[in-house]
């Protein structure tokens, strides 16, 4: 399909993936050297956690602001101005006389990140008809920057110290940066209604958005929580890989990121199909079940389940942002990501503070901080059975039947 809306084709939007990529290395370098930086300053668990919660709630809270301003500002404006932030973040770390300038600039690090998902995932939703091939293709290069960073932090780190990576990070960054000026300015539209199917409701639907935020919140503090002992579990209950504590909580770190590629490559998928919700529901249900088996498991049967969970977590994460544009309408679809993301990152932000309370309380036993986090998606499970129930309602009043191929939104978008 040819003409203003047809969507963009995945090789035009590499720079930002790319920026998505860049992003998610930048913010894992930090429980990638955890273990190191608790050595480094004699600190404990809980306290290394309160530092990465406040550089993630300020990472999820400038998401909201952002959703405001992407009607007046371009979006890839905004990226732009978020990699040449993030890049002078990261050098600051990497040159911090001590502690308390490196927590300065772990803190400006998520400041500058913060704006960056609300604009990218609008420009993304508006341009391609809220495609979930191309929400799922951006994922997949933040999956990728997820699966990067635990190795590339821990063997830098291991190799000279944990400010290497940092410094690193900061210059890749940079060229990230300058990628994005071969972007060309798409067209970011601001007005008009794009025809109702199962991925566009066509108006804001406030109900199902406060099911859709609620299941957003609970995600993200599970992710938070999962990632923040993940290189540490590998190191005190699957001391299965080859070299020190650092490098195999590393290894174990990238291998669980790099199976979450797969889980967004199939949301590509399901997130085309009717019955979006409901298979939501039954991941999200998945998820509590196979985050509670963590507690008894060690060795090769905790790698195992670990890597199917990060399969099914990272097939959510494609289809909330689909759901939610599916809810709002395109003059509302960046304030929807603004919230979406400032929820997500903000509540998802305490999740290293509880995480670390609970095994601080358990006695270093970290693996029961998991067992809190199988809690939460239970009770996401029963928000997504709701939010089945409502699109079920809404789906079947007059007017809401799905329209044919023909009068779809990009009919012929191409498939991932």
């Amino acid at each position: 399909m040819s003409g203003p809306h047809a969507p963009p084709a995945s090789r035009t939007l590499v720079p930002l993936y790319l920026s998505h990529g860049v992003l998610h290395v930048l913010i894992g370098i930090y429980p990638a050297v955890l273990l190191v930086l608790r050595g480094d300053f004699q600190t404990d668990f809980a306290t290394l956690g309160a530092v990465f919660t406040a550089a993630t709630f300020l990472y999820g809270i400038g998401s909201i602001p952002t959703g405001f301003i992407v009607n007046r500002i371009h979006p890839l404006t905004i990226v732009r101005a978020y990699l040449l932030v993030a890049a002078g973040a990261a050098t600051l770390i990497a040159v911090a006389p001590n502690e308390v300038t490196m927590a300065v600039g772990l803190l400006l690090l998520g400041l500058a990140g913060s704006p960056y998902h609300a604009a990218a995932m609008t420009l993304i939703s508006r341009v391609s008809g809220n495609d979930p091939a191309l929400l799922a293709h951006h994922g997949m290069a933040g999956s990728l920057g997820l699966a990067i960073s635990p190795a590339f932090g821990a063997l830098l780190a291991a190799a000279v110290s944990w400010r290497l990576p940092f410094a690193v990070a900061a210059g890749i960054t940079v060229l990230v940066l300058f990628s994005t000026l071969s972007m060309p300015r798409l067209s970011n539209p601001t007005k008009g209604q794009s025809p109702r199917s199962h991925l566009v409701h066509g108006a804001t639907h406030v109900g199902a958005l406060v099911l859709v935020y609620a299941i957003t919140m609970a995600l993200g503090f599970i992710f938070r929580g999962f990632a923040f002992f993940l290189p540490a579990l590998a190191t005190e209950r699957a001391p299965v890989f080859p070299g020190d504590d650092i490098v195999r909580g590393g290894i174990l770190a990238a291998l669980v990121y790099l199976f979450g590629f797969f889980g967004q490559w199939w949301a590509a998928r399901v997130g085309r199909h009717p019955g979006l919700e409901r298979n939501y529901t039954l991941l999200l249900a998945a998820q509590a079940v196979l985050l509670a088996a963590v507690v008894p498991l060690t060795g090769w049967w905790l790698i195992g389940l670990l890597l199917v969970f990060s399969v099914v977590h990272f097939t959510t994460q494609p289809l909330d942002n689909v759901l939610t544009g599916k809810y709002t309408s395109v003059t509302r679809r960046g304030v929807g990501y603004g919230f979406s993301f400032g929820l997500s990152f903000g509540v998802g932000s305490f999740a290293a503070w509880a995480s670390g309370a609970v095994a601080d309380a358990a006695g270093d036993q970290f693996q029961y901080a998991y067992l809190m986090l199988a809690a939460v998606a239970f009770l996401a499970a029963g928000c997504g059975v709701g939010l089945w129930i409502l699109d079920r309602r809404l789906t079947s009043r007059p007017g809401a039947v799905e329209p044919p191929p023909s009068e779809r939104p990009f009919p012929d978008a191409p498939e991932p």
